[in-house]
């Protein structure tokens, strides 16, 4: 019965972690379209990561940092709230998940 609470709960966590994906390029996305000077000044960051890009890391810190509120684009701020929601869902489940791992070990 452990095994599959813990299977669901990873489940649960990969859910979370494909939309977080799915929430940062619908971000990228809304900011080429509507905010095409800021993108490009961040490097076009997308998804497709590469080795040594710093794109996407510089946007991951101007959506973190907030910079993009004096754009004052509804959409770009909705994507911000469901990612930091998606983000909180994904570490208080970790959480859980840790938690039980050492209650479990602990009680042998």
């Amino acid at each position: 019965m452990e095994n599959i609470i813990l299977l669901g709960f990873a489940i649960f966590f990969l859910t979370l972690m494909f939309r977080h994906v799915y929430f940062t390029n619908a971000f990228f996305s809304q900011l080429k379209k509507q905010h095409t000077d800021i993108w490009k000044e961040l490097g076009e960051p997308q998804w497709k990561i590469h080795f040594g890009d710093d794109s996407f890391t510089n946007a991951m810190k101007y959506i973190r940092q907030k910079k993009f509120s004096d754009l004052n684009d509804d959409l770009l701020q909705d994507y911000y709230e469901k990612l930091k929601r998606v983000e909180y869902a994904a570490l208080a489940l970790a959480l859980v998940i840790v938690s039980a791992t050492i209650v479990d070990v602990i009680q042998g």
